[in-house]
């Protein structure tokens, strides 16, 4: 669009050129034109040759735009747009040769406008229209060239390939474009003379992507995404043996191969052969062959099969997902970043179980304190004996990982009448494993979790099965690390320094739950805030290291006032704030006594040895209104306020309803 923008100089005409308006209108008329034969042939309408359309539609621009000013029209700009369009594969055209068609009519046509004119010798009118007309001629022959480039680099990435195929195989050869990593792809497209041969692969949202495929030449094929309710799917779905599909009209065509970008041959019937690709449980994916004209025989069809059972041993085989390590290692990542322990522990077994397939993978989170091991998640066959099941963390093999925190393999693990159990020693639990192996997750030289595979063949772990597992526990522990870190600096950042209570950061946040705690279940909360009488003066006649003393003494005994469930925060220099849950005026009232009790003492300074009396005003407030918590601490402040101005130690409780403050006491 850059480009499109610089090439074209304005978009819309010169001041020195005043356009005719009757040559104006039958420009755009002609221009019109041009772009209805441009959609008759892009939609296949006209029959005609390709390259005979593309010369009619720039024979028409050519004439609509010299009409309406040349390089200075309010249409130039659609030269560039056409040489983009009839650079794209399914026009078949050349995009340079058209370029240098316009590049042409543009110089020859500003030079006859102008070299004719003025009184002066040739030479001396040629030489300054002589810059003007290359530059003419040359914007867009460049464009041109630059689109064929970009259509070539885009769509036929294989064509180097392919000249080098048809000098060695002469014009009878079938020419092929490939980017297939399967060779056997190509040995299939190959001996059955299809157009395209694609393999489609099931991801884990259920869509088949395009993984690999062969094409003829002039067939491209685009990388795609098929939705699991797309026909293609659909079929290959609710079939179990090869399908051969049919599609004649051009609707039927674009619905079965979405795959594949038209062409100008698109005409007559294209049969499509479908091979699903099935797993134990699900399908994997299907391989396809599309043929242009006629059916394809029953030995190209049996040779697709043939070639798809061996596909499917290659998409079953345990080597399959292992291979794409960069893939696998990317879900893990992912799985590890949500913000959900739970979901990450499940989509984390989920990934697992597809990277070992037939498994039982099984994640326990390990209590240290009872010797307990309860199995949070399983997926596979053997996860309706291991879900949610809590066992001996001293027994089976789990036990032994646990104690010597060490990655463990066994194989053959029913042989000789000694049973070695993955979480229990007793049999009755379920003794049909052959194989399993555990590695445990670490957090500060402590083992958190375990991650345990289980199979019913023997031998059926390997090195880099046991590397998998290590990798996805080592990602566990530094995500539960950085978990507690976080949750470390938040309670760090958020506390005051000197009585180590919660700030005004952490009461906002709390109170932000107890408003959702109100809405849910409709109780009161409450929240009583005590301020220092006087604590200036006390300051000056303790000193600050004394006046610190009395403060976090202050601070425990309003804290020791209320049970656990209480929050407690230091909300100012020499004010505490209390938030209590399921608050009536009874219980606000009397707590708001106690308060004012408990920060009613005497103060003995250890360096001054001076005596203060110690009181405190309260404000206290308690609403039952979710929308009215979060001004809790506000509404106290000002209660705190009128409780001083009654007097020292005095205590004011309100209540908040919907229309504010009231019962003002």
């Amino acid at each position: 669009m850059l480009f499109l923008f610089l090439a074209s100089g304005r978009f819309r005409s010169s001041g020195s050129y005043a356009a005719d308006p009757v040559l104006l209108l039958l420009g755009t008329g002609l221009l019109l034109l041009s772009a209805a034969l441009a959609q008759l042939a892009q939609k296949r309408i006209v029959r005609t040759d390709g390259r005979i359309i593309l010369y009619w539609i720039c024979a028409g621009l050519l004439v609509s735009v010299q009409l309406t000013g040349g390089s200075d029209s309010i249409f130039y700009s659609v030269y560039l747009l056409f040489l983009m369009w009839a650079s794209l594969p399914s026009n078949e055209g050349s995009a340079t040769e058209l370029g240098l068609v316009i590049g042409f009519t543009e110089a020859f046509s500003l030079l006859n406008a102008s070299i004719w004119t003025g009184g002066e010798p040739l030479i001396s009118r040629l030489i300054p229209l002589l810059l003007p007309a290359l530059k003419a001629l040359l914007v867009p022959f460049l464009f041109g060239l630059t689109s064929d480039w970009l259509a070539d680099r885009e769509f036929y990435s294989g064509d180097s390939a392919y000249s080098k195929e048809k000098d060695k195989g002469g014009k009878d050869s079938p020419p092929v474009v490939s980017g297939t990593s399967y060779p056997l792809l190509q040995i299939i497209h190959k001996n059955s003379g299809a157009d395209s041969t694609c393999l489609f692969i099931r991801s884990d949202d259920g869509f088949y992507r395009l993984a690999e495929h062969v094409a003829r030449d002039k067939i491209v094929i685009s990388r795609f995404m098929l939705p699991a309710k797309h026909r293609l799917a659909s079929i290959a779905e609710k079939s179990s043996e090869t399908v051969i599909i049919r599609a004649d009209s051009r609707e039927e065509r674009s619905e079965l191969s979405p795959y594949r970008f038209p062409g100008p041959e698109d005409g007559g019937s294209l049969w499509i052969v479908l091979c699903p690709l099935r797993g134990e449980i699900t399908l994997k994916g299907f391989l396809l062959q599309d043929f242009s004209g006629n059916k394809p025989s029953d030995s190209i069809i049996s040779d697709l099969e043939n070639s798809a059972e061996i596909l499917q041993g290659i998409c079953s085989s345990e080597a399959f997902p292992v291979g794409d390590e960069f893939t696998w290692m990317v879900k893990l990542v992912s799985a590890c970043n949500d913000n959900s322990l739970d979901k990450a522990v499940h989509r984390m077994a989920g990934i697992l179980s597809e990277l070992i397939p037939d498994s039982t993978i099984s994640i326990a989170d390990i209590d240290g304190r009872h010797g307990r091991t309860k199995v949070w998640v399983s997926t596979g066959p053997f996860a309706r004996w291991r879900r949610g099941k809590t066992f001996d963390s001293s027994a089976g093999m789990a036990g032994w990982i646990l104690k010597n925190r060490v990655p463990c393999r066994r194989s053959r693990i029913r042989s000789g009448g000694k049973n070695v159990h993955a979480f229990a020693l007793e049999s009755g639990m379920h003794d049909r494993a052959g194989s399993c192996m555990g590695v445990p997750v670490i957090r500060e030289k402590e083992v958190i979790a375990l991650i345990m595979a289980e199979h019913e063949d023997d031998n059926t772990f390997m090195q880099y099965h046991e590397g998998i597992l290590l990798t996805a526990a080592g990602m566990f522990s530094m995500r539960e690390e950085l978990a507690g870190l976080r949750q470390r600096f938040k309670n760090i950042s958020g506390r005051d320094t000197l009585t180590g209570l919660p700030g005004i950061t952490l009461l906002d946040r709390h109170l932000h739950h107890m408003a959702r705690e109100v809405q849910t279940y409709g109780w009161y909360v409450g929240l009583i805030v005590a301020d220092i009488d006087g604590f200036g003066t006390m300051n000056r006649t303790l000193g600050y290291s004394e006046a610190d003393r009395l403060l976090m003494d202050a601070a425990v005994r309003f804290s020791n006032c209320f049970s656990e469930d209480v929050f407690i925060a230091r909300t100012g220099p020499d004010s505490f704030a209390a938030c209590i849950p399921r608050a009536g005026k009874a219980l606000m009232e009397a707590m708001s006594q106690r308060a004012a009790d408990v920060l009613s003492f005497k103060y003995l300074g250890e360096i001054s040895g001076s005596f203060v009396s110690v009181s405190a005003s309260i404000g206290s407030v308690y609403t039952h209104v979710n929308r009215k918590v979060l001004l809790l601490t506000g509404e106290a402040e000002k209660a705190v306020s009128d409780a001083r101005l009654a007097g020292t130690g005095t205590c004011v409780v309100r209540k908040i309803g919907l229309s504010g403050p009231e019962n003002d006491r």
